[in-house]
């Protein structure tokens, strides 16, 4: 089916079953509300209007959780699977999609790694952090290029009228799991300062069902985080980051191959990212800009256990890569009335990636330019109506192709449509189709990937084409979202197996994926000290073939389900309990000589934590010193369940610790 009948088809279901004669009006409209949030700095993005599809998890929600990394809070976020790959890689899954189609951000600056347009969700620190907004869909072009699926975003605390704030959090657990961190908070004179540190470290995660530790699963990884923010002129703000982490890594083997599984680890991985941001509101006027600069260098050691720690030779096989990456964007809004606007943005990113695949060998550079340009306007009209259009054109180059054939520029056009009502002070309906491509990845186009991969720079852009209608709600005491969509994926890009005993894989093509699916999410705060959240999403992926859409698309589940029920309050005890459910999935499996697919099985992890909270009075000019001592069983019934074949995820995990809050 067409896009523009998907179009007509859906706007007329949509008006005969939603719309209906009554409408109220209110001045800010439920644009899928999830959680209740404090106060939010400004962060250097573009200024754009409150999405349908998005998801807040507030500071509390974040803290409960007990994370080490921005992998263990992924599976908050409604329609989202973190899944780990053979590279030992964590990812963003945002409904299903693969995980290039979603991007990560710090602070408005972007996390994704442009050699690979993905990053590595466990190497991410959680230091520092106010909240989580997770955005599903394309509801606006000026997320950026390369958010086709969704995003995730990182965004700092504020003071919230302190003068300032400390936070202090240690645990321990089973097998060397260990982590510390710190967060101070204060104002000087017009800055609000933050300055963050963490440690986190484990020996090995254990394997499910009792079978003893998971080999080559050590992670030790050190992150520091200062950044500084002031307004401007009364209107505007004045965003300063600089962070870095530095770590080493374990890569399990993938089980089901045995001896001819990869058995290697990244003895070096660092990172660096400076970025500045400002926006400035000059009355019917808003200007943004931010700039940042990305350093990363990485090793990888495929010799295995018995030759780690003996001296490298000449001509042995051993990565090293080093990435330097520029972002830029500017932003202007012209504002037409309290509610009616018109946006121009520009995105730029130039990135160079170096790498060096053999000890003493020749060192192949590769460069990408990424530009991206945006038009996009809303309008309200008869108080309850509101439409947002928006047109735009990415371009991508790659002056530097390493030893590889210089694959030709690439250009697409963006365009993004929404209509919506307002069904009651508190409720919305809404209506959208959007059109975006994704460029292949310099590592997509020619990189080996130790030998796993064979280069294809002949692939072409991904296209997807998505329609989508939704409403949101929202009472006292309680929040609802629920969306219905299908997605094109045109030129969608898949592993294919390659025959021969080598085993391995080449990226290539498919002729057209087409995704459907339902999802629904909520949250009630049954009483004041205890909230019970829920989310469900229903797929089913389909890989067109011969004209049929009856093959099944990688590493898509066919539903997804996170449930909790978190009881707290200001002193006392407290509990959580929480089950994610993953549906069953097809997983690339280089053993299967039939299509390399293999049926996964469809799993639930449920996870526990008990908690007391002491409030000890006021003291060193703060509302009080708050302290909290919990203990956790993560996946309690030890359940055997796998990211992908051969890899699966911990087993049962028993941890504790304490946290100081002045």
């Amino acid at each position: 089916m067409k896009l523009p009948r998907l179009i007509i088809t859906v706007a007329t279901l949509l008006a005969v079953a939603v719309f209906s004669p009554t409408a109220f009006s209110n001045d800010a409209p439920a644009d899928s509300s999830f959680f209740e949030l404090e106060d939010l700095v400004v962060s250097g993005e573009a200024s754009a209007p409150p999405v349908a599809g998005s998801t807040k998890i507030s500071a509390p929600s974040v803290t409960v959780r007990d994370p080490g990394s921005l992998a263990d809070l992924g599976g908050l976020l409604p329609s989202v699977r973190v899944a780990t790959n053979s590279r030992g890689d964590s990812h963003l899954m945002v409904r299903g999609a693969p995980e290039r189609h979603s991007q990560a951000f710090l602070d408005g600056i972007p996390l994704n790694l442009p050699w690979d347009e993905r990053v590595d969700l466990e190497t991410i620190p959680i230091t520092g952090v106010g909240r989580l907004e997770g955005r599903r869909g394309l509801p606006t072009l000026l997320d950026g290029p390369g958010v086709l699926a969704g995003s995730v975003r990182i965004l700092p605390p504020r003071l919230a009228g302190l003068a300032r704030r400390t936070h202090i959090s240690l645990a321990a657990g089973e097998n060397g799991l260990s982590r510390v961190g710190l967060t101070h908070q204060r104002m000087a004179g017009s800055w609000d300062l933050l300055g963050a540190g963490s440690w986190n470290k484990r020996d090995a995660w254990p394997l499910p069902a009792g079978n003893g530790l998971r080999e080559n699963s050590d992670l030790e990884q050190y992150s520091i985080l200062v950044r500084g923010s002031r307004p401007v002129g009364g209107t505007g703000r004045l965003n300063l980051l600089a962070t870095g982490w530095s770590g080493e890594k374990g890569v399990p083997s993938e089980l089901h191959l045995g001896d001819d599984a990869r058995f290697w680890r990244y003895p070096v991985r660092k990172r660096a990212l400076f970025g500045a941001s400002l926006a400035i509101g000059h009355g019917e006027w808003d200007f943004t800009s931010l700039a940042a600069a990305d350093f990363f260098a990485q090793e990888i050691d495929p010799r295995g256990p018995d030759n780690w720690d003996q001296p490298l030779s000449e001509g042995e096989d051993y990565e090293k890569g080093f990435d330097r990456t520029g972002h830029a964007q500017l932003g202007v809004t012209r504002w037409l009335g309290a509610h009616n606007r018109l946006s121009l943005q520009g995105n730029a990113r130039f990135t160079q990636h170096r790498e060096q695949l053999t000890f003493g060998g020749p060192t192949n550079s590769y460069a990408q330019w990424l530009t991206a340009l945006v038009v996009e306007g809303e309008r309200r009209w008869a108080e309850f109506w509101s439409l947002r259009a928006g047109a735009g054109w990415d371009h991508a180059v790659t002056p530097e192709a390493g030893d590889k054939t210089q694959t030709d520029a690439f250009d697409a056009p963006a365009l993004n449509l929404r209509l919506s009502r307002q069904m009651s002070p508190r409720s919305e309906a809404y209506l959208s189709a959007s059109r975006r491509s994704r460029f292949p990845s310099l590592r997509e186009l020619y990189s080996g990937a130790l030998g796993r991969f064979v280069p294809n720079p002949d692939l072409r852009p991904e296209r997807q084409d998505m329609v989508e209608v939704g409403l949101t709600a929202q009472g006292s005491d309680w929040h609802f979202t629920s969306a219905a969509f299908l997605q094109y994926l045109d030129d969608g890009i898949e592993k294919e197996k390659l025959a021969g005993p080598d085993q391995q894989f080449v990226r290539v093509n498919r002729t057209r994926i087409r995704l459907p699916g339902v999802e629904v999410a909520g949250d009630w705060r049954v009483r004041p000290n205890l909230e019970f959240t829920g989310q469900h999403t229903i797929l089913a992926a389909r890989v067109q073939v011969d004209g049929t859409y009856d093959q099944p698309a990688e590493d898509r589940p066919d539903y997804l389900s996170h449930w909790a029920i978190n009881w707290s309050g200001f002193t006392g005890p407290g509990a959580l309990i929480e089950a994610a459910v993953t549906g069953p999935r097809w997983s690339a499996d280089v053993s299967d000589d039939l299509d390399g697919l293999t049926r996964l099985p469809a799993s639930v992890r449920w996870n526990a934590r008990l908690s007391w909270r002491w409030e000890m009075g006021g003291g060193w000019k703060a509302a009080g010193t708050e302290l909290e001592a919990h203990l956790r069983l993560d996946n309690v019934f030890d359940q055997w369940s796998d990211f992908q074949v051969g890899l699966p995820e911990p087993g049962r995990v028993f941890s504790g610790g304490v946290m100081v809050r002045m």
